[in-house]
């Protein structure tokens, strides 16, 4: 009888040894061989749950976003008005090696996204689904008194959403400037002026 194989389980499964390859060699060691040596696997057999090294990256960026907003919805504390928009900035900034993994990962996506309609598509619904929220909960923090009327919500997004990706990129590139006291100290000023 033929053995069952669950393939969503091996997906997630070749996604969690691309997280180890980014966070314990490199980006540029994520190549279809290393993954399917890493995972061990035939080369073929990977490419039976990914036609390309492309295809991994970018279900490890879809990871990513499912993975951050997963952390937010199971953390502690109301998710509603500012303390729900703290909650989710702190799971996108790279405050720990799983978040700076995401943030290495993230960095890699946006280079590819450059050069592809598709994945600059996809980038930016999950960006529009994190304006969305934020809008959502800026409006509830203005509603229970938490802050004034903003003049304009989208460019408190916007700005926001600038901070974090920043956050991340110099995250990565600038570590010792970029520490999670300092990242921490950006956005409780941050915060401090939205309740001005």
């Amino acid at each position: 009888m033929p053995k069952v194989v669950d393939h969503d389980a091996r997906r997630r499964e070749i996604i969690g040894v691309v997280w180890r390859l980014v966070a314990e060699e490199g980006i540029q060691s994520v190549t279809t061989r290393r993954i399917a040596e890493a995972a061990g696997f035939a080369n073929g057999a990977l490419l039976y749950y990914f036609p390309n090294k492309d295809a991994v990256l970018t279900a490890a960026f879809q990871h990513i976003f499912d993975s951050t907003n997963t952390r937010a919805d199971k953390a502690e504390g109301d998710r509603h008005g500012l303390s729900g928009l703290r909650t989710l900035c702190l799971e996108i900034m790279p405050l720990d090696d799983e978040r700076l993994t995401e943030a290495r990962l993230a960095i890699t996506f946006w280079q590819q996204a450059l050069n592809s309609p598709e994945k600059a598509e996809m980038h930016a619904g999950f960006m529009n689904r994190w304006r969305v929220e934020m809008r959502a909960l800026l409006a509830e923090a203005t509603a229970d008194g938490e802050i004034g009327e903003l003049p304009s919500i989208d460019a408190v997004v916007d700005e926001l959403l600038s901070m974090l990706m920043g956050l991340q990129i110099l995250g990565v590139l600038s570590p010792r400037e970029a520490t999670p006291e300092r990242q921490l100290g950006q956005l409780d000023e941050f915060f401090a002026r939205l309740r001005r």
